[in-house]
């Protein structure tokens, strides 16, 4: 411990830049990040650079004496221009710090000494007025994650005893801490390296600081309205019409350059001028004077903006000035909603509409969330024609800060929320979406409309990351967190109004009602084809204008526990109220416990009376138009209540794997200035690969026969014989694979007979040792750009290709949801053993997947690997072939840092640039 300490004091005396290479550091833009803190407020967080002295200088000034002294182990008043120096010039590698901006000044640093080639020395100053709103525990994991990246796994600090709040920051990060203490100081030691537990706190501190930004902007207790004018049909006007009428009961105020009062209230003619605090500020300007407008709040001090301007996507200009906007939004600590929202409302007691919806919806237990302003007044319309019960409604617009991600957040922690609706134009972030889904679905449906593909080019002012994957990758994805995926608007209003106004059936048994045998041959059809489970089918209740014929049918299928959904169709004999027939089976099916859904062939007369009646009554079940309207509304109810793919389970683990190992050889090979991907050698892709336990079969490149000869003899017979070609490499049909050799001799022919046959290639050849047989099949690893490390698993052969059937899944994975990818290929029914053949081992192939999925999560260079052929056997699996690729590691969306999107779906900061614009502009 004593050398330890020595090496530390060693450290703090040697010169600025150390013993490295002269050359000027690069700059790591990637580690740029806005940033969510506790208290709901936003800030930037970067790598510090020399120009920061003099903001450093005036950060420690600032500093109470205590604060000075628990840092540094005395009072310095000031930095001495050699501290200074030696703060603001770091090498980005075994020195880094970083700085986290409000505005102009630095609110806190947090730095790292490399100590040994493993560790480093870690420390931390927060201002004095931001202590405890969550920045030492954000530069913790910025700093972890920086580390990690240049090779350091071990974090040490020097910690004075009545330092209790920095013991607690490492302490309460998650990851095992040992403190001991030396001469009078507290010596803390931990390994960096993401654990269960740290990756829980962090998901914990995210949710909670992103949950309270939401809390702050959609629960303001002042509202300032900037941009209203003397017009009843400005933006702004509508804005101020919409909020008197939802009864908010909050502070009103208004900035108008063409009136003294307006309706009665005080129009200010500048922002300086409000008095009071401000909560929540809407400006409705044109989108050059939202950039002024910004900076005018943040003087008086508001927290939340909104912005329903629509012109900032028609341009490069435009797209520039939206990512100013939120530059200039979080550098002042605010969030942003928009631009191109339509605004957000809530019905109830704290009832407010701020938005442009032309009425208040009947208030409900729906959490309703859209994009663009287009897509929310479509989602509204739907509402109002359904008469749906709506909590809370969210227009993102464009989502340039607050996202979808942020009001899953919210509203997860709303006990009002009964389902959530979304539709999605774009995906920012679709792993960390995914992440929110599988927690969240455990105790709320979630019904999403997701964007025409995630390879598809996003709405103009949408900043997403492109995917290499194809669409149905993300849709298995979003099913395995458990999400209902609708096909359309109305699709998606219909399951949600189902379950606002019912809530979920309690199991899977269907039944259907008819009063007409064709009706019901319908019904049955679209329900068998949307795969439910029917356990009742009565299709001869009397076509009769007694309503009670229908209604004793329903209770004798509803009353006796044996359905959890009934949906019943009515061929209207248009005489008697066919809405209180609907009214009395919905009053038996909620004393039943039973579900109801109404398909209703009428005239369009009568058919919108009984809409009309449904629309005003939540008591009433939905109505249909169509049999099929009403099954693929039961469908979606069903998909939610059973929640059949979500994983809850912990992530499987494997004591014989090397993290370690692997780390080292990708740093080795890795250049961080690599432009390309890099193709590992065999040899060095079996050492990857065998530091996760996974074995590949041996194989030798050939020259000749004779040498052919001399690896078949290491490698004992059969051998197989094998082109290098890419194309040919795994193709016997083609010529370029020769099996079962069994002895030389053969193997010699093998050799003279494919040099001749493939003379067209140059490609060299490989002997390979046999492996015995079984279904071949092929596991993919990529690291995908938008939804981060992707596993994908299917039957090997181009018939697979071709029909597409392949199966996709986010690592990691516990075993069951290891095994459900092993199921989830349709041609995958022949690991189960067909036409006489035994049943592979799909445990065995279940392992390789928890095993390829650790090490795509834990080494983000590995950019592309494939594992083909793997033979499947009745014992176990053979690897018979494998390409690494790897690259250097990206700055994934939903990493081990809490981050806020930036202006490339979470690739960088969204100030940096605005930062050095204005620098340079002073």
């Amino acid at each position: 411990m004593a050398d330890r300490r020595e090496s530390l004091r060693s450290l703090r005396r040697r010169a600025p830049g150390g013993d490295r290479s002269t050359m000027p550091p690069a700059y790591p833009a990637h580690w740029e990040a806005d940033i969510a803190l506790h208290d709901g407020s936003a800030a930037h967080l970067r790598p510090i650079v020399p120009a920061d002295a003099d903001a450093l200088q005036a950060f420690h000034q600032r500093q109470s004496e205590q604060s000075r002294y628990l840092r540094f182990f005395a009072a310095m008043p000031r930095l001495s221009p050699r501290d200074l120096e030696r703060f603001t010039h770091v090498d980005h590698r075994d020195r880094v710090a970083f700085v986290v901006l409000a505005g102009d000044e630095i609110i806190a640093v947090g730095r790292y000494d490399r100590i040994e080639p493993r560790a480093a020395e870690v420390a931390f100053n927060v201002s004095d007025a931001r202590q405890g709103t969550g920045l030492a525990s954000v530069l913790l994991e910025h700093l972890a994650a920086a580390a990690r990246e240049r090779g350091i796994s071990i974090f040490t600090a020097e910690v004075l005893p009545q330092n209790a709040k920095m013991i607690n920051v490492f302490t309460e990060a998650g990851f095992d801490v040992e403190r001991t203490l030396d001469d009078g100081v507290v010596l803390v030691s931990f390994r960096i390296d993401p654990t269960a537990r740290s990756l829980a706190v962090m998901a914990a501190r995210e949710h909670r600081a992103e949950s309270r930004a939401m809390e702050r902007l959609l629960h303001p207790e002042s509202v300032l309205l900037i941009g209203v004018s003397s017009r009843m049909d400005s933006a702004g006007g509508r804005f101020l019409t919409a909020l008197e009428r939802s009864g908010y009961r909050g502070a009103i105020h208004v900035v108008s350059h063409d009136a003294l009062e307006l309706r009665g209230r005080r129009a200010h003619a500048r922002v300086e001028d409000v008095p009071g605090t401000v909560d929540l500020a809407v400006i409705a300007l044109r989108p050059e004077a939202c950039l002024d407008a910004i900076e005018q709040c943040a003087a008086i001090g508001v927290r939340s903006v909104v912005i329903p301007a629509e012109g900032f996507t028609d341009s490069e200009h435009g797209q520039q000035l939206q990512r100013e906007l939120v530059a200039r939004a979080r550098l002042h600590g605010m969030r942003l909603l928009g631009p191109g929202s339509l605004g957000f409302l809530r019905t109830g007691q704290d009832a407010i509409s701020l938005s442009l919806a032309p009425k208040m919806p009947r208030p409900g237990s729906v959490a309703l969330a859209g994009q663009s302003s287009a897509l929310s007044a479509l989602l509204l319309a739907g509402t109002d024609t359904r008469g749906l019960g709506l909590h809370e409604f969210v227009g993102v617009g464009n989502r340039a800060d607050v996202s979808l991600n942020d009001t899953l957040q919210h509203w997860e922690d709303d006990e009002q929320v009964g389902v959530i609706a979304l539709a999605l134009e774009s995906m920012g972030n679709p792993r960390k979406f995914t992440r929110l889904a599988r927690r969240l679905t455990r105790h709320v449906p979630l019904i999403v409309l997701r964007p025409p593909g995630v390879d598809s080019t996003a709405p103009p002012g949408h900043d997403v990351r492109p995917s290499t994957l194809p669409r149905r990758a993300l849709d298995q994805v979003l099913g395995s967190a458990g999400v209902v995926q609708a096909t359309g608007v109305d699709h998606l209003l219909d399951i949600t109004d189902a379950i606002g106004r019912q809530g979920l059936p309690h199991g899977a048994r269907v039944g259907l009602l008819s009063n007409t045998a064709a009706l019901g041959a319908a019904l049955r059809g679209a329900a068998d084809q949307a795969g439910l489970e029917i356990v009742a089918d009565n299709r001869s209740v009397p076509l009769a204008p007694d309503p009670r014929l229908v209604q004793r049918a329903f209770t004798s299928m509803a009353g006796l526990g044996q359905v959890d959904l009934v949906i019943a169709g009515m061929l209207d004999p248009l005489t008697g109220d066919g809405i209180e027939v609907i009214r009395q089976m919905a009053t038996v099916a909620r004393n039943s416990e039973v579900v109801l859904l109404v398909c209703l062939i009428t005239d369009a007369e009568r058919f919108a009376e009984v809409q009309q009646a449904v629309r005003v009554d939540p008591d009433l079940p939905p109505v249909h138009a169509t049999p099929y309207g009403a099954v693929r509304a039961g469908a979606g109810m069903l998909a939610a209540a059973l929640r059949p793919a979500a994983d809850d389970d912990e992530p499987a683990h494997r004591g014989d794997v090397d993290p370690a190992a692997a780390r080292e050889l990708v740093d080795r090979l890795v250049p961080e200035t690599a432009s390309s991907a890099l193709e590992l050698a065999a040899d060095d892709s079996r050492e990857l690969l065998a530091a996760y336990g996974i074995a590949v079969l041996p194989s030798y490149p050939i020259r000749d026969a004779d040498q052919a000869a001399e690896r078949a003899g290491h490698l004992g017979y059969p051998v197989a014989l094998k082109s290098t070609d890419p194309v040919l490499r795994h193709r016997a049909d083609l010529g370029g694979v020769r099996l079962d050799i069994p002895d030389e001799t053969q193997l010699r022919h093998a050799v003279t007979a494919m040099r001749r046959d493939l003379s067209f290639s140059s490609a060299p050849l490989d002997v390979q040792a046999m492996a015995p047989p079984g279904v071949p099949m092929v596991v993919r690893s990529v690291e995908d750009p938008s939804l981060g490390p992707v596993i994908s698993l299917s039957v090997a052969g181009d018939a697979t290709d071709l029909l597409d059937d392949i199966a996709y899944a986010i690592p990691p994975f516990s075993e069951d949801a290891a095994r459900r990818l092993v199921d989830a290929p349709a041609s995958a029914v022949k690991l189960r053993g067909t036409r006489g053949l035994p049943p592979a081992d799909r445990t065995a192939l279940a392992d390789l997947v928890v095993r390829i999925g650790l090490l795509a999560e834990d080494l983000p260079e590995l950019a592309m690997l494939e594992l083909y052929p793997v033979l499947v056997a009745q014992h176990g699996v053979s690897v018979v072939g494998a390409t690494v690729r790897l690259f250097p590691a990206p700055n994934r969306t939903d990493g081990a840092r809490r981050a806020l999107s930036g202006p490339a779906g979470g690739d960088v900061g969204a100030v940096g640039q605005w930062i050095d614009d204005h620098r340079s502009s002073r």
